[in-house]
């Protein structure tokens, strides 16, 4: 009789433990896929064979990432100097302080060719991703990338109305105001403007030369930018 109960007992312990499998692969959490165009082209992040760092907007927020400075906590190799803008990637780089040398890390906005590394750190209300590109990338960014390139993506015009803006003050008076719209401007074509203020009135350097301000380190920024982006022959162009 105490045989017969232990039998039923592990029957229905076994039965309740394969009913419970399904909702256990059910709860299973997922990774969502990062989509980068390091190749020039849209890509899985873990399908592209170069060694990527990528900084989206959403991550930079959560992490607290507000300069190319702080990158370089989370990119393995990369160096930059922000007093003289250089930048390197696995000890390859521009090693003069002129500004005017080549450097041996590529910076590209959009696509578009740039010498200052510094923009790389913008607000992520204007920047949607950040791809940093460790090794030799000269075959799709040219001479300049032997160390490697940082690949800049901004944040494109929306299909519906959309409109942000943030305000801040810190120390040494830093206040700062930057606002984004983005929206249709006909059926198929949206545009998006942004801009950014930042007043900084004391500075954190006791500047001694006569003949200048007494404090060092000043700010007076204005930042502005504005898109289009047009849809046409049913989809199949983009610009």
């Amino acid at each position: 009789m105490i045989a017969k109960k232990l039998m039923m007992a592990s029957g229905v312990l076994m039965l309740t433990s394969v009913a419970g499998a399904p909702a256990l692969a059910q709860s299973t959490n997922t990774i969502e896929e990062l989509v980068v165009t390091a190749e020039k082209r849209d890509q899985s992040l873990q399908d592209v064979p170069v060694a990527i760092s990528a900084f989206t907007a959403e991550r930079r927020e959560i992490v607290g990432i507000n300069s190319i400075q702080d990158m370089t906590n989370f990119t393995p190799g990369l160096q930059y100097n922000s007093s003289t803008d250089r930048v390197s990637l696995r000890g390859v780089g521009r090693l003069t302080n002129v500004l005017s040398a080549e450097a041996s890390v590529a910076n590209y906005n959009d696509g578009v060719f740039e010498t200052f590394a510094v923009q790389a750190g913008r607000s992520t209300l204007f920047l949607d991703r950040v791809e940093v590109l460790r090794g030799p990338q000269g075959t799709l960014y040219g001479r300049n990338a032997i160390g490697g390139a940082i690949n800049q993506i901004s944040k494109r015009p929306t299909a519906d109305p959309y409109g942000e803006v943030r305000a801040g003050y810190s120390n040494y008076e830093n206040r700062f105001i930057e606002a984004a719209f983005s929206g249709p401007l006909t059926s198929n074509i949206q545009g998006r403007i942004s801009g950014s203020w930042i007043r900084q009135t004391q500075g954190w350097i006791d500047n001694i030369i006569p003949g200048f301000s007494d404090e060092g380190g000043v700010r007076n920024e204005l930042f502005l930018e504005g898109q289009l982006q047009g849809k046409f022959f049913d989809d199949k162009l983009d610009v």
